[in-house]
């Protein structure tokens, strides 16, 4: 079973992941920089779809994660599946910690560049449908990175024997809390925030960041051993 201050903090700890967060502050940096103070208005919509569109497909992944690991904890090689899934996530989360202290090692868990180059293709046409699209595919892109604690937590919560009722609960309490980094960045750009402070507080904090979302997976993947 998982608690609710636990629940909480992996859910923050995934929000806080300079992918998600980063690609927030891109899309919505680039609205004000070439859209200029007559879009501000616009602003509060399309990021309000942007966020809505992360929530939901973060949501409907997750759902479909904790089917996968419910069915596959019924079957014979469920005592080996734990083991797997435990170990991927464990090697996902020393790789975060690793982009900490050695990022020259070339082994990483970020967006993959032809994602993102595709991402930033769609900003030039920003609208509502088009900011829906961008959040559907900045959750698919950023996998590598923003899935592995997700996944573990919803393998937990798998193991948990909730009803499904309290499992649909949890999930939207997770991907409520996972958004707020994103409302609040969104928030404060529609304030007048720079985009150029955002970047730099980005990048000063990006690094604790990826080492409090490593720490998390490391633990969440031994749970799973257990």
């Amino acid at each position: 079973m998982i608690g609710l201050p636990i629940l909480t903090a992996a859910a923050l700890a995934n929000g806080l992941n300079p992918c998600g967060i980063g690609m927030t502050i891109t899309f919505l940096g680039y609205l004000l920089v070439f859209g200029g103070n007559k879009r501000k208005g616009s602003l509060l919509k399309i990021g309000a779809v942007y966020v809505l569109s992360v929530f939901l497909t973060y949501l409907m992944t997750g759902l479909l994660f904790y089917s996968l690991a419910y069915y596959m904890q019924r079957l014979w090689l469920a005592s080996v599946f734990k083991y797997i899934l435990g170990g991927l996530i464990v090697g996902a989360g020393l790789i975060q910690i690793k982009d900490v202290f050695l990022p020259n090692i070339p082994i990483h868990l970020r967006m993959d560049i032809k994602g993102f180059n595709k991402i930033s293709g769609l900003m030039a046409k920003a609208s509502l449908p088009v900011a829906f699209l961008v959040g559907f595919l900045t959750t698919m892109f950023s996998t590598p990175c923003m899935m592995p604690l997700y996944v573990g937590t919803a393998t937990v919560i798998a193991r948990s024997g909730l009803p499904m009722i309290a499992v649909l609960g949890y999930f939207l309490y997770y991907n409520f809390i996972f958004i707020l980094p994103m409302i609040i960045v969104w928030l404060v750009m529609v304030a007048g925030k720079e985009v150029v402070e955002m970047k730099e507080i980005q990048h000063k904090t990006g690094k604790w960041m990826r080492l409090v979302l490593g720490l998390f997976m490391v633990g969440v993947g031994i749970w799973l051993f257990k």
